[in-house]
């Protein structure tokens, strides 16, 4: 994650000297809350950066993808669970066609500099309320898996790296020990920024359902 952090700080400088019109950031929802997750932090570095010289810049900051989860279509189709550990209290997340309509108006349109925008949909996702949306579309049961984040992480060195898959396994427990709820006032930011409602998770789900079907 080193690695990725000096590559983003070094960008921003160099862009810095070439006078760059405008720099849209693409950050992390609540980064400064999660100081021991290395991507977290190493975005809220790049923010700081940005912050501390005269550069235009708008930083999006997004929660969970909904993308991640097309990634699951074996576990959810077979094994029908829903294995993300992202706990039952809900956390912030958001289409990434919402993340790619805020970059537009960011780059296109002026009166966004030096502005900070979270892009969170509009309700909370939970790892029971996921499972039931793919029960529903899927039309067979999928249940939330609900493991501990040391078991999720030993999954996870299965297919990825150590490093990352201890990055991923901190960013889970930090949002089931500190919670990554969205608020209203950040959808209605969202909504007024993009000019529509964010995208719900259920028609996402809809979508790739679809889309798997093929």
């Amino acid at each position: 994650m080193l690695e990725k952090e000096n590559q983003a700080l070094l960008t921003v400088a160099v862009a810095r000297q070439a006078k760059v019109k405008h720099i849209t950031y693409l950050s992390v929802y609540q980064a400064e809350r999660f100081p021991d997750v290395p991507h977290f932090i190493g975005k809220y570095a790049v923010e700081t950066s940005l912050k501390a010289f005269d550069t235009p810049f708008t930083v999006l900051r997004p929660g969970y993808f909904f993308q991640n989860d097309a990634e699951l279509k074996p576990v959810l189709t077979a094994a029908g669970l829903y294995p993300n550990p992202i706990g039952k209290a809900g956390i912030a997340a958001v289409d990434v066609r919402d993340i790619a309509d805020a970059a537009v108006v960011s780059l296109t349109t002026d009166g966004h500099t030096g502005k900070t925008y979270n892009l969170v949909g509009l309700d909370p996702l939970s790892g029971p309320s996921a499972a039931a949306i793919w029960s529903k579309v899927l039309n067979k049961q999928v249940r939330y898996a609900d493991l501990p984040v040391e078991a999720f992480e030993e999954q996870l060195r299965q297919i990825f790296p150590a490093w990352l898959a201890k990055d991923l396994r901190l960013m889970f427990q930090g949002f089931e020990d500190r919670g990554f709820a969205p608020s209203n006032a950040d959808v209605a930011t969202l909504t007024s920024l993009i000019g529509h409602a964010p995208r719900r998770y259920e028609d996402f789900v809809c979508e790739t359902a679809a889309e798997w079907s093929k």
